[in-house]
């Protein structure tokens, strides 16, 4: 009997160790990657030789990286924008109205959360092949709103069971109109998931390469697939520093969210 508390706190520290040798070997990439972008070296090394901004200046006259920044920040706008759109309409469906198949509907919209991306990248690769879209920029969009769909359908199903339903039939009984209720009652109190999804499905969609790889094509190459054939022939620290950028830019994205609806709450 007395040896319990001790079995408690050692499993407990065993928990713990094994949670930290995790979150390092996870951040230990980045650790790497963010001191090469401000090497002098002419390669990647680490630790970096010497302190130099001139990778970064070297990351924005790359006129394939420009290019692709351009391409996948407006095709993250635009699939993020459509799926919000759409989420919207089907996470309040699936939170207020019980119906037959909800269930199958439910496991369908975020079914690209649960295949493998390169198993999804083929099925989008032969579907939209068929459909003449492969190498065109309106097959990036239809593909992305497939990728941040079931995002924004998670984010803000969890934002609309936080509005009381009560204040719903309340503005009916009051005389307003279903789309005033949806207008001046359910959006603005939708707001942080409203917000939190666009930034969430913003990043996700930016920062896609197997499915763009799979469905761009020459021209339409979004910034990872920049990324990817500029590490083909080339070995020096743009790489890095462009990789620091996305990696700030996530960081405040991430902040934006824990700071607007809570990362729990998102993911709950």
């Amino acid at each position: 009997m007395a040896a319990a508390p001790h079995a408690r706190d050692l499993t407990g520290f065993l928990l713990r160790a094994f949670v930290g040798l995790v979150m390092l070997f996870l951040i230990t990439p980045i650790l790497v990657v963010i001191p090469s972008a401000f090497s002098d070296d002419v390669s990647v090394s680490f630790p970096p030789i010497g302190f130099s901004l001139k990778w970064f200046a070297s990351a924005a006259t790359t006129p394939g990286f420009l290019h692709g920044f351009g391409i996948s920040a407006m095709v993250a706008a635009v699939a993020t924008t459509i799926s919000i759109v759409i989420g919207s309409l089907a996470a309040y469906a699936l939170v207020r109205y019980r119906f037959p198949g909800r269930g199958l509907v439910e496991l369908l919209l975020l079914t690209p959360l649960i295949v493998p991306s390169i198993v999804l990248a083929i099925a989008l690769n032969m579907i939209l092949g068929a459909m003449g879209l492969i190498g065109d920029i309106s097959g990036l969009f239809v593909a992305h709103v497939i990728l941040t769909l079931p995002y924004a359908v998670r984010v803000l199903a969890g934002s609309i069971r936080g509005i009381d339903v009560a204040l719903e039939e309340a503005s009916l009984v009051l005389g307003a109109r279903p789309s005033q209720v949806g207008r001046l009652v359910i959006l603005p109190m939708m707001a942080p998931g409203l917000l939190a999804a666009s930034v969430f499905g913003f990043i996700m969609s930016f920062d896609e390469f197997t499915v763009s790889f799979f469905v761009a094509g020459p021209g339409v190459n979004t910034l990872p697939i920049a990324l990817f054939n500029y590490v083909e022939i080339n070995i020096d620290p743009t790489v890095s520093a462009v990789s620091t950028v996305l990696i700030i830019l996530s960081v405040i994205a991430v902040a934006v969210i824990e700071r607007t609806v809570g990362l729990a709450r998102m993911l709950g």
